[in-house]
């Protein structure tokens, strides 16, 4: 199992914190509590040996995946006896019935029973656990894993068991890399080199197949750049960045012998090597993986050492990391894109075929080109797939290969092999988040406030603050598995985001979750018990209205209900009950779009459940008064539930929301609501028609990070104690035709992202905006008909990144001091003619304003302001 470790650690946290002790404590199970937590430790101590061993006997896969198993189940027993205590908290909490509402609640929970029967599950567990350990040190011979850390001088760069290594030597010619090429090896033209260091670094990133290191073999062995250095060094780092290693290798590479053992000695043998010598080394593969990985400080002690040599000296870097990228400094940083498509069908038929064969089987390439279309221009899974089909000349054969998703998940097979190393070196709380991705389908367009409190009522989010921002955080997750090439970005607002994953990619996440999910592309034939998640579709539900799908009849612990069909919810409401009865650890349902009526009131039975999505259903009227015991409740949507006359009186008791979207037809929302909420972070109002006020208990939201307010017609007002939210950074205003944004909105601050769109009587942007001036990173402006000029103090948004404007035709110039906003990195105007006029390239009244923007999109064209920018 792929993320056993990450799990187990969990677990252990958990059983460890002060809020597990205190409600074990309370109901007397500290005993089994001790024993669960030792049990498990022991396990996890060999957890390391175990993940090693599993890539050689698939037994060893299954023996974590029922770790994984049983542990997920612990931490379902723990969230019961959690939600005991944060019952008890409400009910304290609310004084007005806390007498009545307490007793009733030891009456029905009766504390010697709720231990009795915690107890024993808690000790079932654990004789779960003590054979899951007596098998690994029987059957598997499981043992501590010790990193040993030595002071010898090792051999130069030689990794251990499947690490790999790379040499400089060239294997034949390289195909559709010449244009790359050529771009690094223009950079070694002194003349164009602005660094003050001798030294000066070039970065290749990219995902690990492309080819960074065949690339950077052709670099470094073209006959212009062997005539160019005096030295040339090739390395291969691997994920151990350590100095002591690096040197060493760095010496053997320049032929010379090592000055002696300690790392003194060597440093000076090899600045006595380097000094005045102009020369290129590539170091191949570089990590940032943990404390063994490149830092910011091993990578200045490195430096320093090797600026010794001449003017003109080049290091070449490549990773599968773009912030290794970074970090290394570059004076040019070059992202690998995968082959063009007539690339990649050339070197698919070099390995396909053999020479002068191709022209007789027009119809195999004919299949090839959709084989090399699920490669994504990938040269190493490219290759391999030709290779593989060599020897096949049956056209079922290659159109097998072409339609099957199940080979790729074969041992035999090295399709995923690229996709896999990057995969491999992820910490675990992201490849839970990346396997969790599977659920999709294809092409799927991920929004990240869509993934990101999915991610959250999983677990996912590993916090390390109190009160921490769970959509930064879920953010940063986005931008390191964009950064590992796992993700691929389509748009960045900075407090949102969209991405997608390449087919080949989303097969690998596939291949990783098969054991846990169930989605609409897989599923699993084998060993259903273990699965907790669960994506379904229209075709899904089509079936007798008395039943469940065969699939879900077989699972019994799930955590997740997906409904991704974008034209059907769950409309059946014997569905809805059964699964709300038949699945009592439930953490996120998914009930969009659906005809519904009512919702069963047996939904409060799912005490775990985080993350409830009521998103579109426009016939509910009324929700349950039973939806105010989901405690646990973190992500709460009723966007786009027209009809819904109010909401529960108490829904204040959902203590634990972070998330809160509304749409009701109430014209003041209920008192008391946000008094109690004080946890909420994001909070929605939507097609709120009747809504007047927000009213003054917003005040209490002091940890709100995000307002969005859209399609609410009535309302005339902010609240005037916005002051109070002193944690906001995004404010969303859409489609509010009565709200006054320049006469209300005094003492917001701090906000770094503003979107104003449908403000038709706004004539320019309000005062009280200043008070952001040195935060505010993004800004948009749209459809707002009357808006006829930008303030001057524009130019003191000294960090305004991202600046669009579209549908505000009076706008027809930008403010004076434009060029002052030296942060500006994207400029984007549409549908305002004047004003397109004014921005056109070279020949407009305000480029001189704007030609220092890296990118500026005018409608459908594209400028770029300034060509001196890599980034």
């Amino acid at each position: 199992m792929e993320f056993a470790t990450g799990i187990a650690e969990n677990v252990l946290g958990r059983l460890a914190s002060y809020a597990a002790q205190e409600v074990c404590l309370a109901w007397g199970a500290q005993l089994e509590l001790q024993k669960l937590q030792e049990t498990l430790s022991d396990i996890k101590d060999v957890l390391q040996d175990a993940e090693e061993k599993q890539v050689h006997n698939p037994v060893i896969s299954r023996w974590l995946g029922d770790l994984r198993d049983v542990c997920n189940d612990a931490e379902d027993v723990l969230d019961e006896f959690e939600f005991r205590k944060l019952r008890l908290e409400v009910l304290i909490n609310n004084h007005r019935r806390v007498k009545g509402e307490v007793h009733q609640f030891f009456s029905r929970w009766n504390p010697i029973v709720f231990n009795f029967k915690l107890g024993h599950k808690l000790k079932r567990i654990r004789e779960r656990l003590v054979q899951i350990d007596n098998d690994g040190k029987t059957k598997f011979s499981l043992v501590i894993k010790v990193v040993q850390q030595t002071e010898v001088c090792p051999a130069p760069l030689r990794p251990s068991g499947n690490k790999k290594e790379t040499d400089s030597l060239l294997e034949g010619p390289v195909v559709g890399r010449d244009g790359d090429r050529e771009k690094i090896i223009h950079l070694f033209d002194d003349t164009l080199s602005s660094s003050v260091d001798n030294v000066s670094v070039i970065s290749i990133f990219g995902l690990g197949g492309l080819g960074k290191t065949t690339l950077a073999k052709s670099v470094y062995n073209d006959a212009m750049v062997e005539n160019k250095f005096d030295m040339r060094m090739w390395v291969c780092v691997s994920d151990n960045f350590d100095i002591h290693t690096l040197v060493h290798g760095i010496i053997a590479a320049t032929k010379q012998e090592c000055a002696g053992e300690s790392l003194d000695l060597m440093k000076r043998g090899l600045q006595d090597i380097l000094t005045d010598e102009k020369f290129l080394l590539v170091l191949d593969d570089v990590w940032d993986t943990k404390s063994i990985g490149v830092t910011d400080q091993k990578w200045s002690e490195l430096k320093t050492l090797l600026n010794v040599g001449a003017k003109g000296s080049k290091i070449i870097v490549t990773t599968r990391n773009e912030s290794v990228a970074s970090l290394v400094h570059p004076i040019h940083k070059h992202q690998l894109e995968g082959l063009s498509e007539e690339d990649s069908m050339t070197l698919f038929k070099k390995n396909a075929f053999n020479e002068g064969e191709e022209s007789h089987y027009q119809h195999l390439i004919k299949i090839g080109k959709g084989i090399v279309e699920k490669c994504g221009g990938v040269p190493l899974a490219i290759s391999t797939l030709g290779s593989m089909l060599n020897s096949k000349r049956r056209p079922l054969d290659w159109q097998q290969v072409k339609d099957d998703e199940i080979w790729r998940m074969s041992g035999d097979d090295n399709i995923m092999a690229a996709l896999k190393l990057s995969y491999n070196a992820l910490p675990s709380h992201l490849k839970h988040c990346f396997a969790f991705c599977s659920l999709y389908p294809k092409d799927y367009v991920f929004d990240s406030e869509e993934i990101v409190p999915l991610w959250m009522a999983q677990g996912f989010l590993k916090s390390l603050r109190e009160n921490e921002d769970f959509s930064e955080l879920g953010l940063d997750y986005i931008r390191q598995l964009c950064s590992k090439s796992l993700f691929q970005l389509e748009v960045d607002m900075k407090t949102t985001m969209q991405f997608k994953i390449h087919d080949l990619v989303h097969d690998l996440a596939i291949s990783v979750a098969r054991v846990e999910c169930s989605t609409i592309n897989f599923r699993p034939s084998s060993a259903s018990e273990k699965v907790r998640h669960v994506s379904i579709s229209e075709k899904d539900l089509s079936g007798e209205k008395a039943r469940l799908p065969a699939f879900l009849l077989q699972l019994e612990k799930l955590r997740t209900i997906l409904n991704l069909d974008s034209e059907a919810g769950i409309s059946n409401q014997y569905f809805l009950k059964t699964c709300i009865l038949r699945f009592k650890y439930l953490r996120a349902l998914d009930v969009r779009g659906s005809t519904l009526e009512e919702l069963p009131s047996s939904i409060g039975y799912l005490i775990h459940l985080r993350y409830l999505n009521l998103d579109g259903n426009t016939k509910i009227k009324q929700l349950p008064s039973s939806i105010c015991k989901l405690l646990n409740l973190q992500f709460f949507s009723l966007d786009g539930c027209e009809s819904l006359e109010e909401l529960p009186k108490g829904i204040g008791n959902l203590i634990n929301l972070r998330f809160l979207k509304l749409t009701t037809r109430q014209v003041f929302l209920p008192k008391g609501v946000f008094r109690r909420l004080t946890l909420l972070q994001f909070l929605g109002i939507a097609k709120c028609e009747n809504l007047k006020s927000l009213g003054k208990e917003i005040e209490y939201l002091t940890n709100l990070r995000q307002l969005w307010i859209g399609d609410s017609g009535n309302l005339e007002s902010l609240p005037p104690n916005m002051k109070n939210l002193t944690a906001l950074h995004t404010l969303l205003i859409e489609d509010c035709k009565k709200l006054e944004l320049m006469r209300s909105g005094e003492g917001i601050k701090g906000l770094r992202s503003l979107f104003i769109k449908g403000s038709s009587e706004l004539e320019g942007l309000p005062n009280w905006l200043q008070d952001s001036a040195h935060t505010l990173q993004t800004m948009v402006i749209g459809e707002c008909d009357r808006l006829t000029a930008l303030p001057e103090w524009l130019q003191n948004l000294t960090l305004l990144e991202q600046l669009a404007i579209w549908e505000c035709p009076k706008l027809s110039a930008l403010p004076q001091g434009m060029h002052c906003l030296t942060a500006l990195r994207e400029l984007r105007i549409r549908e305002c003619p004047e004003l397109r006029k004014r921005c056109k390239s070279e020949t407009g009244e305000d480029w001189s304003k704007i030609k220092h923007v890296p990118e500026i999109v005018l409608d459908d064209s594209e400028d770029e302001g300034s060509d001196d920018n890599d980034d």
